[in-house]
């Protein structure tokens, strides 16, 4: 089977840091691109963090997002099975998340 290009996971960051994606057992995954939107009327800070939640897991800078905008990664994340992608925002349910990505098995 091919690999495929596709939406690897989909949500709104909690104001708690916790696994946004978990690469499945016996998988690797590419994560390519991931899309933050701040569907509030106020702005709102957001967190990323590959495979931990300390500065040094981090893969972005704490941004801040303007009430309806909006922050991208655009670059190359590797990960192995049970790898985890962790997100946090300064309130729940209001910054969306999109992870694009290919999964290897």
């Amino acid at each position: 089977m091919a690999n495929a290009y596709k939406k690897l996971a989909q949500g709104y960051l909690p104001a708690a840091t916790a696994a946004l994606y978990t690469v499945p057992a016996s998988t690797s995954a590419i994560i390519r691109h991931i899309r933050l939107v701040n569907n509030d009327s106020s702005s709102r800070t957001s967190g990323l963090y590959h495979d931990g939640t300390t500065n040094q897991e981090r893969i972005l800078p704490t941004s801040n997002i303007v009430a309806g905008g909006w922050a991208e990664f655009d670059g190359v994340i590797t990960m192995e099975a049970a790898d985890t992608l962790q997100g946090v925002a300064s309130v729940a349910s209001q910054v969306s998340y999109a992870i694009y990505g290919v999964e290897i098995t």
